[in-house]
Formats: C-alpha cells, sequence, structure tokens
C-alpha cells in the first residue's frame, strides 16, 4: 500500500493529461469545419478585394509536367486562380505562395493582370513577430509591388522598400511575390495565359 501511495501523483497526472487530451481533441473535432470554412471564406475575400469585379475565380489548369518544371524551378504556387469577369473575360491572374519570415509563415495572394502587371499584392503573417514581422501586412510595404512588371526580377531596397526592422520577414514576401511572377512569366511561355 505504501508504494502504491508513492504512485498516486503521477497516476492523478496522468489521468488529468489523458482528460485535457480528450478535451483538446474533441474542440478540435467541432471547429475544424468552421476554421476551414473561415479560411476559405477569407481567402475569398482577399481574391475580391484585388479584383472586385471579378464574378469567379476559376482555378488555373496546368499539366504534371508544367507542375514538376515550376517545382524544379522551386516556384511552383500553393494555388493558381483565373479571374474572370461577368462575360467571361479573365481579367487577370492570382497567385497563392507561403515563405517562412522571422517567425513563421507569410502568406501572399498576389494579382497580376492580363498585361503582366502586378496590380495588388496582400500578405498575411499571423504567427510571425507582433510589431516587426507582421508589418509586412501593411499597405506601405506592400503598396511597393504594385504596378511593377512580372518582366524582371524584383529586389528588395531597390524596386520595394523593406519594412525597417522586419528585413528577414520583407525578403520572405517579396520572395513569394517572386515566385508567383516568375510563375507567371511560364505560363505565359507555356501559351497557359495569353
Amino acid at each position: 500500500m505504501q508504494k502504491l501511495k508513492g504512485f498516486l501523483p503521477a497516476i492523478v497526472l496522468a489521468l488529468i493529461c489523458s482528460i485535457c487530451v480528450f478535451l483538446l481533441a474533441g474542440t478540435y473535432a467541432l471547429t475544424k469545419d468552421k476554421i476551414a470554412d473561415q479560411e476559405k471564406a477569407a481567402a475569398q475575400e482577399r481574391k475580391l478585394t484585388i479584383f472586385p469585379d471579378a464574378r469567379s475565380f476559376e482555378p488555373l489548369q496546368y499539366s504534371d509536367s508544367i507542375r514538376n518544371e515550376l517545382k524544379s524551378q522551386g516556384i511552383d504556387p500553393d494555388e493558381a486562380f483565373v479571374a474572370y469577369s461577368a462575360t467571361g473575360d479573365a481579367l487577370g491572374y492570382i497567385f497563392v505562395n507561403t515563405g517562412f519570415g522571422y517567425a513563421g509563415n507569410i502568406v501572399t495572394t498576389t494579382g497580376i493582370d492580363s498585361k503582366g502587371k502586378i496590380i495588388m499584392v496582400i500578405a498575411t503573417a499571423a504567427s510571425d513577430t507582433p510589431k516587426l514581422g507582421k508589418e509586412v501586412e501593411g499597405r506601405p510595404f506592400l503598396d511597393g509591388f504594385t504596378g511593377l512588371s512580372t518582366e524582371s526580377e524584383i529586389i528588395l531596397n531597390q524596386d520595394v522598400a523593406a519594412v525597417s526592422g522586419a528585413t528577414i520577414s520583407s525578403r520572405a514576401a517579396t520572395a513569394c511575390v517572386n515566385r508567383a511572377r516568375s510563375a507567371y512569366r511560364v505560363f505565359v511561355e507555356k501559351g497557359l495565359i495569353a
């Protein structure tokens, strides 16, 4: 009986941990669909912010060989869409890319018009450092990409000014936009984008 008393705190702790794990798993199971719906709605809102006149966004279709080519160059987008008007005309293209900033992922949504100009970039840095890395979400930094051509690489602190104190996150966001720009150029070369 004395030996059992020595294990009692460990048994109680194990029981508490098991209950916590069960409750967390239950909470995740109950909320995962709502979280997915909210993320999908937020993604749609970002697309509509870039192309407010669009009536639909269809995934850009491309072959596995093109996907492999993009992957080999390190420019395969997470997602690529064509923005269509109400009359069915292509207004432009949206590329979603993820990069790692100072302390977390940065996701950029890059809009490129049919002439090859960047019309808007939206970035989310949910897990990056507040007051530093998250500053790449701000319009002062992101507006620097507006109007830039997809013809040449975008260079940080030459074409776009880095966020002061957040150079690593600025570099990551710029790399994401460059990946979108490069993928766009490949799609043009392959005739997938007119």
